[in-house]
């Protein structure tokens, strides 16, 4: 039979800080949550003036939107776009 030998292990990491602030904490959960909401608002958006709409409140220039987020700037390519004047 096999006995069990406990194994004291060593923190390869000691005397290094690995507790973060609550100001970390918050800055990282509201980063990610307004990762989430972007992403969700520019695949819910049915023409390029609510795309417009997202990028003015969450500040990023259309410029900056197609090098940053390639992927969304494709899906949103084909919209309509609602502020153009019928033809």
């Amino acid at each position: 039979m096999l006995e069990y030998t406990p194994v004291q292990l060593q923190d390869a990491t000691s005397g290094v800080d690995h507790s973060m602030n609550e100001q970390d904490e918050d800055e990282s959960s509201n980063s990610q949550r307004d990762s989430s909401s972007f992403w969700l608002a520019i695949k819910t958006a049915r023409s390029m003036a609510q795309v417009r709409s997202v990028l003015y409140r969450f500040d990023v220039p259309e410029e900056e939107f197609a090098n940053r987020f390639p992927s969304l700037a494709k899906l949103v390519q084909g919209l309509p776009d609602e502020s153009a004047t019928p033809t």
